[in-house]
């Protein structure tokens, strides 16, 4: 099995890491000490903790908008950009497409789903996601001390684990942006006894529990139900995020529900990104070379060597010496700042 193609969304204190199959994993601060959600080095099964499924209510038949975990009947398009990563996917008459990014000024994920009903007939669906909190190094050594709840003031569901001793304050979000919704943070109720995210028990059921609380095996999942009449588009905007505080979650909460906060924040992404990376260019008689050279090569060492300190075989959350010194070079030109920045810290 060939190892999946990755690519790393990331700002100087937050990221994610996306494969082209929709696995993922999401840190904050620190790739290593401090996940969101869970790392899984296997390049066979490609697995994750984080899921995207769509159901339709009328019949209960339901498949994710990313090859995994609950994989369609039809292909699936994939394009990883600068910053971003589209999923593009059309089933039983249901047009998908997918969108995630992560903001470059805030400690926020977002995962935009815009929904189309090219069936002839007009449909009830439900979108549901699924997260498996870590908020440590490892799950195993976390899932007895995360606790969830749901914020009184925004709706929000919240976890933290207060025994994580470098981040005992931060709190974790999940929101999204439609008004309804049911939630869980309990992963058993969520899969089921022996259970998987291919076939999870909660997608079974017309809605989710709204269990939170202690003692849990924990989890985060929202689910929200709506009409799309034929031929109309529907978007769904959902938001992972940590603060340092409660007040800090719920301020972030608020900003980004505004009207278009999604797409000023995606804006935002092409707008660093096309500025960074355009500083330079190389011109050759090999267009792959060009391809590489003008984009890639910058991107992959300023978003994963300097600011996520991670990828999809070694995520390590910790700044190295000669590597990082030869890397950080590349970026003379694009991000000066960066390079005396990383120079001044490895000679501390």
């Amino acid at each position: 099995t060939p190892a999946p193609w990755v690519n790393v969304l990331a700002n100087p204190s937050f990221g994610t890491v996306v494969s082209e199959s929709g696995g993922a994993y999401t840190w904050a601060e620190n790739a290593h000490e401090f996940r969101l959600t869970p790392w899984n080095n296997d390049p066979v099964q490609d697995a994750t903790g984080e899921a995207l499924y769509i159901r339709d209510e009328q019949t209960g038949q339901f498949w994710s908008p990313t090859p995994l975990p609950a994989r369609g009947t039809t292909p699936y398009v994939i394009r990883h950009g600068f910053g971003y990563t589209v999923f593009e996917h059309t089933e039983s008459g249901i047009s998908s497409e997918l969108w995630v990014y992560v903001a470059m000024d805030a400690p926020v994920k977002f995962t935009v789903l815009k929904l189309r009903n090219v069936s002839g007939r007009p449909r009830r669906v439900s979108v549901t996601s699924y997260w498996e909190w870590v908020l440590d190094d490892l799950r195993q050594n976390s899932l007895l001390h995360v606790q969830t709840e749901v914020d009184l003031k925004t709706s929000a569901l919240l976890a933290r684990n207060y025994y994580n001793t470098e981040f005992p304050d931060r709190i974790a979000f999940i929101d999204v942006s439609n008004g309804t919704r049911t939630v869980t943070g309990d992963r058993k109720e969520f899969l089921g006894r022996n259970g998987s995210l291919s076939q999870p028990a909660a997608l079974k059921r017309a809605r989710l529990s709204g269990r939170v609380g202690a003692g849990l095996d924990p989890c985060g999942a929202l689910q929200i139900t709506f009409d799309l009449p034929d031929g109309q588009e529907r978007e769904t905007s959902l938001r992972l995020g940590v603060g340092r505080n409660l007040g800090d979650v719920q301020n972030l909460i608020q900003r980004f529900r505004r009207v278009h906060a999604d797409r000023a924040a995606l804006e935002g992404v092409w707008d660093y990104w096309n500025r960074t990376l355009g500083t330079v260019n190389v011109d050759t008689p090999d267009p792959a070379v060009n391809v590489m050279a003008n984009g890639w090569l910058l991107y992959q060492t300023l978003s994963c060597r300097l600011w996520g300190r991670t990828g999809f075989y070694q995520s390590g959350g910790a700044y190295g010496f000669r590597d990082q010194l030869q890397d950080v070079m590349a970026l003379v030109h694009a991000e000066p700042a960066l390079t005396r920045e990383h120079l001044l810290r490895a000679a501390a």
